[in-house]
C-alpha cells in the first residue's frame, strides 16, 4: 500500500502564481476595523493586465512584452498579519513576500512618526520584499 504525503498546509497548484503580500496591522488597530480594512485589500486580489499599463518607454526593453495584457492578470494573496520566513523561500520563489502594506488607524496611535518607525520596524523581516507601503485611515485635521 502506497502512503500518501499530504501537502503543507496553503501549498496549491495555483497558490504559485500569487504574489504574497503581508499585510501588517501598525499600532493598535480595532479589530472590526481590521477587518474593514483587510476587505478593501481583498477587493484587489486580482487585478486585469489590460486595467494596467507596462511602466516602460517604447524604446526601452520590456521584460514584459511577450505578456498577455489583453487577457493576463495579477493575483495577489493578501496575509494577514504576515508569516513567517522559511529557509525554503529561496529555493522556492513563490513563497516569497513580495510585499508589505501596513494598515494603520490613526485614532489609536496620532503621532505620524512613531507611525513610520513601526511600519519601518514590522516591515524588516520581510527582506525579500520589493515594496512596502503603509496607509493611515482616520486622520484628523491637524494629522
Amino acid at each position: 500500500m502506497q502512503t500518501v504525503t499530504p501537502m503543507e498546509p496553503d501549498v496549491s497548484i495555483e497558490g504559485g502564481c500569487m504574489i504574497r503580500v503581508a499585510v501588517l496591522p501598525i499600532g493598535l488597530v480595532p479589530k472590526a476595523r481590521l477587518r474593514d480594512y483587510a476587505a478593501m485589500l481583498s477587493r484587489h486580489q486580482r487585478v486585469e493586465l489590460s486595467a494596467i499599463s507596462s511602466f516602460y518607454t517604447e524604446h526601452q526593453k520590456s521584460p514584459f512584452t511577450h505578456q498577455p495584457w489583453d487577457s493576463g492578470s495579477l493575483r495577489f494573496r493578501f496575509l494577514l498579519g504576515g508569516t513567517q520566513t522559511s529557509p525554503w523561500d529561496d529555493f522556492q520563489s513563490c513563497r516569497k513576500i513580495l510585499a508589505v502594506i501596513g494598515l494603520c488607524h490613526l485614532p489609536s496611535l496620532p503621532d505620524l512618526d512613531v507611525v513610520a518607525d513601526q511600519f519601518a520596524s514590522a516591515s524588516r523581516p520581510y527582506s525579500s520584499s520589493l515594496v512596502q507601503r503603509c496607509f493611515a485611515f482616520c486622520p484628523n485635521d491637524a494629522q
